[in-house]
């Protein structure tokens, strides 16, 4: 083969592979550049945060050390293989380790409130790993508070939904972790297409649309949650 087609071919190649990926291939590089925050200074002493948040941050290291790979799909009873999942399972695993039931908690705002979720045929098997519905849930029974700016105030175990494509919806979340990154932002762990879940300093390196906080005292607001 002419250096000349191999030159062509290997420009459609990555043509190819960049309108697959789409938005999200276009994030990859930010891998690279930032690595796992085990030893970025502390956000918050043991001794300030709740029990909740405490919780809620193990789960968090544990899903960071067992190379979850990304992988969607429809699982009947709702919970994917523990060494798979999405971005939503992040936030699943690690609230359900601090004792809130987000699968049963959507299901039930769902038949309580369908007119806010506009769910033409419910399935308690997926609906809760989806970012569009987990927004709304949060937005429903958790504290709404300002995603950037000085008054974001961001703490561990806080909700991050991001907008990947620019058109002012949640397609990627992530729970914010306890540590500070090289930017000055808090640490986050989600878990992004391709890669496994990880904590890093991403906060700000996609464009965050809504945040929210969790407290134990709101499970008694939120339809059966435990």
């Amino acid at each position: 083969m002419s250096n000349k087609k191999r030159t062509v071919g290997l420009v459609a190649a990555v043509c190819i592979a960049a309108v697959a990926g789409g938005a999200w291939g276009g994030y990859h590089k930010y891998f690279q550049a930032y690595s796992p925050a085990s030893r970025a200074p502390l956000a918050e002493s043991a001794d300030k945060l709740t029990p909740f948040q405490k919780s809620v941050l193990s789960d968090l290291n544990r899903q960071c050390a067992s190379g979850i790979i990304y992988q969607d799909g429809y699982f009947s009873g709702g919970e994917p293989p523990p060494k798979i999942g999405v971005c939503t399972d992040v936030v699943i695993r690690s609230y359900r380790a601090a004792g809130v039931d987000l699968q049963t908690a959507v299901a039930a705002d769902i038949a309580a409130a369908p007119e806010a979720y506009h769910i033409a045929r419910p399935d308690p098997n997926i609906d809760h790993r989806r970012c569009r519905n987990l927004t709304i849930f949060f937005r429903r029974h958790a504290r709404t508070l300002p995603a950037s700016g000085p008054n974001a105030d961001w703490e561990p175990g806080d909700i991050v939904f991001w907008d990947t494509f620019g058109d002012g919806q949640a397609h990627h979340v992530g729970v914010i972790a306890n540590h500070l990154g090289a930017s000055g932002a808090p640490t986050v762990t989600h878990h992004w297409p391709g890669q496994i879940v990880s904590e890093m300093d991403w906060l700000y390196r996609l464009h965050p649309i809504s945040h929210y906080r969790w407290r134990q005292s709101d499970a008694a607001r939120a339809p059966h949650s435990v």
